[in-house]
């Protein structure tokens, strides 16, 4: 594996600005042409043979990941979210003749769009009214582009990239990253930044963009929806930088010549 070094930054900040039309809302997760965070964030996770596996057999969505969608479009790109969802109608029995029917004509008339149910878009409104009102709310709302697709070129490893952020300020030049969670306050959620590897995310984020700020707005996905902001201190984001440069050089070793170990313990036995 490659070895965690102190990471200059002019090794990493070459980034190249790309232009592709041919990456889409609609094939983003379906082209393997560029690498993404999550992907490096995979790789390190899980053994060569295991990410492999995953990637010739992607995992289904999940509720929690299709709610999370649905939530990020309600906040972020509200103009969209009836054409792309459609909500069911509140108090449907379906063990009844009546129940049966009506579910059957609310099917027939999505035309394309997703079913929500009425439960969890009644939970995404709360969510976001509670969002709405928070001091910090101005963080995103300030904001000039949401749910961008962005495509670059890290020269310094001569590696294709890409991704989609949640926000970005590029008055202000800071990036606002979208979290529902279970439990938003510091005392957790600074593991779970440091377990869900978000300080990877946002150094890939950052350096791509040449910004030095990245917040993450964390909210619990329970009553009464508690809120927590997060800004990812420069001490983060570079250890979020050695990170995923040290991703990046063992995946392109791995994707050349498998010179990475094709297991966890990489030929030892650790004793614990």
């Amino acid at each position: 594996m490659a070895k965690k070094k102190e990471i200059k930054k002019k090794e990493v900040l070459k980034m190249t600005p790309i232009i592709d039309n041919e990456v889409t809302d609609l094939n983003y997760y379906d082209d393997h042409m560029y690498i993404t965070n999550s992907r490096l964030k995979m790789f390190i996770e899980k053994c060569p043979r295991a990410f492999q596996h995953v990637i010739d057999n992607p995992i289904k969505t999940t509720a929690a990941m299709k709610f999370g969608t649905a939530f990020h479009m309600y906040v972020l790109e509200p103009g969209q979210f009836l054409k792309h969802y459609a909500i069911e109608p509140d108090g449907i029995d379906k063990r009844t003749t009546l129940g049966k029917s009506t579910l059957l004509q609310f099917n027939e008339s999505l035309n394309g769009r997703e079913a929500i149910s009425h439960k969890d878009y009644s939970l995404i409104v709360n969510m976001t009214r509670n969002l709405e009102v928070n001091e910090h709310y101005s963080l995103l709302n300030n904001c000039t582009q949401f749910e961008k697709i962005y495509l670059w070129k890290n020269e310094g490893f001569d590696i294709l990239c890409k991704g989609k952020l949640d926000a970005v300020n590029t008055k202000d030049k800071y990036i606002v990253d979208l979290k529902t969670t279970r439990d938003a306050s510091p005392e957790t959620f600074k593991e779970t930044i440091i377990n869900q590897k978000y300080h990877m995310q946002a150094a890939f984020y950052c350096d791509a963009l040449g910004y030095e700020d990245y917040y993450i707005y964390a909210i619990e996905k329970t009553k009464p929806y508690c809120i927590c902001v997060y800004k990812i201190s420069k001490e983060m984001l570079a250890a979020g930088r050695v990170m995923y440069t040290c991703a990046i050089s063992d995946y392109k070793a791995y994707v050349k010549d498998g010179e990475v170990p094709r297991d966890y313990n990489g030929g030892q036995i650790y004793e614990i």
